[in-house]
């Protein structure tokens, strides 16, 4: 049995982790939507002939999806801390642990779940595939094609400007080499 410290930072614990799910939830789907809202209004309002707003508003866009790309990151980082505590906490004091994480609850419950599939073998490789990919794996995969759409469109009016545009690009992909390389 554990003292009540231990049970109240196990709480502050399990707070932590859900404050921190649900905001990986939210950072992606608002990311989203404030994108598509600043793109849409940029079309509509910043005329054709504006190449060089265009395209500095797009590389503005990739820099701010860049940045919730590391948010999302550092988010789920401080999550998996939580969960491994408040995991830690139930087992030193109960002797048992739930598993937070999608890993330990497979081997834990849900491989015999799978293995219950009513569809056969077919099922039950689909259900396993399809369980096995991280959610967080496909938001990334969703910041990486927003980043590209967005320097995509970058390029078109960088193209159509000329060469201040292609510098502005080189310009982005060099912060973002500098920045990779200041964590490690």
């Amino acid at each position: 049995m554990c003292a009540d410290g231990v049970w109240r930072l196990y709480e502050r614990l399990v707070e932590d982790w859900r404050h921190y799910d649900a905001m990986l939830w939210r950072l992606p789907f608002g990311t989203m939507t404030a994108i598509g809202v600043i793109l849409t209004l940029a079309f509509h309002y910043i005329p054709s002939s504006e190449h060089v707003v265009r395209a500095a508003l797009f590389i503005a866009l990739a820099w701010f999806t860049l940045t919730m790309m590391h948010l999302s990151y550092k988010i789920r980082h401080f999550q998996i801390e939580r969960a491994t505590c408040a995991e830690a906490i139930e087992h030193l004091c109960t002797g048992f642990a739930v598993p937070y994480e999608t890993g330990r609850a497979y081997r834990f419950v849900l491989r015999a779940e799978i293995e219950r599939n009513p569809l056969g073998p077919l099922g039950r490789l689909l259900e396993r595939g399809f369980y096995r990919v991280r959610s967080y794996y496909l938001v990334y995969a969703m910041y990486i094609g927003l980043i590209a759409m967005l320097l995509y469109l970058a390029l078109i009016e960088s193209l159509l400007l000329g060469i201040l545009g292609i510098v502005a690009i080189a310009l982005f992909i060099i912060a973002i080499m500098i920045v990779s390389q200041r964590r490690r």
